[in-house]
């Protein structure tokens, strides 16, 4: 009874394959609360890891998270500053699934091997802002395509 239903079970697998890559089809967007306009984020960008080889970059967000800088304490926007810049180290560091950049109309796609946990991270320049990022962990496993997106901020993870 096991061997035919493991042999129907593999008969069934070549009929409908499992998508050996996961397209991450995403969009940067301006967060709610100061949208001047219905287009995304241009030239945001977007790093694709997986969640779990990189626990450098996971620490630095949660520590950006966890400072309260925006409400003007010098001391806890000199320690964001540093950990911004020691975070943007990490990703340029890091070994990556993908990279892209954001169109004018901020929509990104980044296809990655199936993973179950994947870290998805987006940063720019914005004038006035000194922290514009966002990151999503999102699952790509037997899927061929997951929708991403990215509220860009100058304030904590999301």
């Amino acid at each position: 009874m096991f061997f035919r239903g493991a042999a129907l079970l593999a008969l069934l697998s070549m009929m409908h394959p499992l998508p050996e890559k996961t397209l991450l089809d995403g969009s940067a967007q301006p967060c709610a609360d100061v949208k001047e306009t219905t287009s995304g984020v241009p030239g945001v960008h977007v790093y694709a890891f997986n969640a779990k080889k990189v626990p450098a970059i996971r620490r630095s967000l949660f520590v950006l998270d966890s400072l309260d800088w925006e409400n003007g304490d010098p001391d806890a926007m000199r320690a964001a500053s540093r950990e911004y810049d020691r975070l943007l180290s990490r990703v340029r560091a890091a070994r990556t699934l993908g990279y892209a950049t954001s169109n004018g109309n901020g929509d990104f796609e980044i296809t990655v091997t199936q993973t179950d946990s994947v870290l998805v991270f987006g940063e720019a320049k914005w004038p006035d802002q000194p922290f514009y990022y966002s990151a999503k962990v999102v699952g790509a496993t037997g899927q061929e395509e997951v929708r991403v997106v990215l509220l860009m901020c100058n304030q904590q993870l999301l």
